[in-house]
């Protein structure tokens, strides 16, 4: 009897093992692939290009025999490409939104095979709770890789890394007979046979300068290997230099489609880094808004009180405003005033006249929240909650206002979710997704301000406001300390110099020590409670924007 592998084994402790299967494969094909695209960004376009290509000739939702079907075809259509052929029926297009929002940890560059069955499995009793019924295998998303075809696109790793370090071998060979003499060393071919593993090592950072040298510049192997044939032994040494001079000077993220690149500022060298940072904008999608109505029985009074404070604040449609040079009509009370001057011989104001105006709320705020896995418990639902009781409000005052959250991992990997852009109705839809919130990595805070930025510098209104809700220090890979509280800091300064108001608001009970640098070009304040933040928002949005 063929003993079963363990995928087997995992896929057949499903009622349904082929539904299972199918959604294991299409969701580690997404893993592989998103790894592939943040390593490699040369190879990420052609493999992004290939697989665009390729959805269009999946078969159309029509051609399947039930929904669940059609469901697990638009999943694999929407993680491999990134969109869909054809409208998602609405039937499915909710379950459609929540199993792509399920499957995002496999971006992540710690996920690994046990992650993907992990989300497979999610996935799997989503699938198969909202859609009841048989299913059937779909034909695979995937072939094998064929290593022919990629060694003919882009060479071997292995055997370019052989030549080059053969050759390096031999040089040095060279080099030590020419200094000490032939005789005394012998022929280089003929070495002790404890050299293989100084070779071997050699190999191996030879090996890992190409893999780097691909990464980061898109030179490959085959093209190292094409340079090798025409180098003389003499020349090796200044090649390799050169090698290295592109990889340290080419550190620079690559464009790469649906992302955004930005500069960061190196305190360590006293200026900006180009494209060092790369915000991957990804949509939330909604779910239960069971939090959101709970978080409005919980603050009604609170909410109540702070629409009737906000109705205040609304600016009447149409006034009248008096002395003017110029206007709509006269004004009557400073025409008199004008002629009795004249009488007394006195130099008489040319304001006479009355100007209508329009008089509304000229701003437009961008909310920007804090999502790292240090907000996880009571910070995160505090946020939450003060969305929800800020939102409330704004929907009475009218102004544009819009809500982004952050977090990522890695300098490649800065994610930017978006709950509610300006032009969105403030809706269930909404409403579910901040429902829905959840922590995830780490805290890169200054891309996600400078992708804010360039939203906001899009806006025609006179008064443009940035608040930020974050549970204190910016903390990512290799990224803390000094370098990371002037990297934020410029960011906030950068988008002064936009017009942009910025305004900070942190629940780190020890900020004093880092906060007065970090938010120096920000008008900032520490909440010591937690819980106090959802009555503290809007309190501090009516005094900044009056």
């Amino acid at each position: 009897m063929t003993e079963r592998s363990d995928l087997e084994q995992f896929f057949a402790c499903f009622p349904d093992p082929a539904l299972a299967r199918d959604l294991t494969t299409i969701l580690e094909d997404y893993r592989i692939t998103a790894r592939l695209q943040a390593e490699y960004p040369v190879l990420g376009e052609q493999i992004r290009a290939m697989n665009g290509h390729m959805v269009t000739k999946r078969p159309s939702l029509a051609a399947l025999a039930t929904d669940k079907q059609r469901a697990v075809e638009l999943l694999g259509q929407s993680l491999t490409a990134g969109g869909t052929n054809e409208q998602p029926p609405v039937t499915i297009a909710a379950v459609l939104e929540q199993a792509v929002w399920r499957s995002q940890p496999l971006t992540s560059s710690k996920a690994d095979i046990h992650e993907t069955a992990r989300v497979a499995a999610d996935v799997y009793s989503l699938i198969d709770e909202a859609i009841p019924g048989p299913y059937e295998s779909l034909p695979p998303f995937s072939a094998p890789l064929d290593q022919s075809k990629v060694e003919d696109t882009i060479g071997n790793f292995n055997r370019a890394a052989r030549k080059l370090s053969e050759k390096l071998e031999r040089q040095e060979c060279t080099d030590e007979q020419q200094r000490c003499g032939k005789e005394q060393f012998g022929h280089p071919l003929e070495e002790p046979a404890e050299r293989s593993e100084q070779q071997q090592g050699s190999e191996e950072r030879v090996k890992h300068l190409l893999r780097t040298l691909f990464k980061e510049t898109g030179v490959t192997p085959r093209a190292v290997e094409s340079e090798l044939e025409a180098l003389e032994l003499n020349q090796l040494s200044v090649y390799l230099s050169e090698l290295e001079t592109v990889i340290r000077e080419g550190n620079a993220l690559q464009n790469e489609h649906g992302t955004f690149l930005y500069h960061e500022w190196g305190i360590d060298i006293g200026d900006y880094r180009p494209n060092w940072t790369r915000v991957r904008e990804q949509q939330l999608t909604g779910g239960s808004t069971d939090f959101y109505r709970a978080t409005v029985q919980k603050y009604g009074g609170l909410i109540t009180c702070i629409r009737r404070e906000f109705q205040m604040l609304r600016p009447e449609g149409v006034v009248k405003v008096r002395e003017q040079f110029e206007g709509d009509d006269i004004d009557l009370d400073a025409t008199v005033q004008y002629f009795i001057d004249k009488r007394l011989r006195l130099s008489p104001s040319e304001r006479n006249y009355v100007r209508t105006e329009k008089r509304t709320r000229d701003i437009a705020v961008a909310f920007l929240v804090d999502v790292s896995g240090s907000t996880s418990g009571a910070t995160l639902t505090c946020e939450k909650e003060a969305l929800i009781v800020m939102s409330e409000a704004l929907e009475e005052l009218g102004d544009a206002f819009a809500i982004y959250c952050f977090s990522g991992y890695g300098r490649d990997n800065s994610l930017f979710y978006t709950v509610k852009e300006f032009e969105d109705s403030y809706d269930e839809r909404v409403q579910s997704k901040i429902s829905r919130l959840r922590s995830q990595r780490s805290t890169r805070i200054a891309p996600a301000i400078r992708h804010t930025t360039l939203k906001l510098r899009g806006r025609e209104e006179k008064t443009r406001l940035l608040i930020l809700l974050s549970d204190g220090k910016p903390l990512d890979l290799e990224y803390h300390g000094d370098y990371a509280i002037e990297d934020t800091r410029m960011a906030l300064r950068e988008a002064g110099r936009y017009g942009i108001k910025s305004f900070c608001i942190t629940v780190d009970r020890e900020a004093a020590e880092y906060l007065p640098r970090m938010y120096a070009s920000s008008r900032w304040v520490v909440i010591d409670e937690v819980a106090k933040l959802p009555n503290k928002i809007t309190r501090i949005y009516r005094l900044f924007t009056t």
